[in-house]
């Protein structure tokens, strides 16, 4: 499974990507457990009082979403720190 994960925005407005194939890591199960833990029911909604906030997309196989940093959290952001960790710079 091929995990793409990018960073937009800041105060700088960079941005940075990661990518990792999952069939190709020594713990293909792992990332199979916590792609099954993220909630695809419901992606946040930016919060506009939130000024140079970075914009994550995540890109799992062929689902793509977007959620602002500032509410980046649970399954979504150990997903996102796992590929960083472990994925290559795109």
């Amino acid at each position: 499974m091929q995990i793409d994960v990018r960073r937009t925005g800041g105060i700088a407005g960079t941005t940075r990507s990661w990518r990792v194939d999952t069939d190709a890591c020594d713990d293909p199960g792992a990332w199979s457990d916590l792609v099954g833990a993220l909630p695809r029911d419901a992606v946040p909604a930016p919060d506009p009082s939130v000024r140079d906030d970075f914009t994550w997309t995540i890109t799992v196989e062929r689902t793509t979403v977007t959620i602002p940093g500032s509410r980046l959290d649970g399954p979504w952001a150990a997903l996102v720190t796992r590929v960083r960790t472990e994925g290559t710079p795109a």
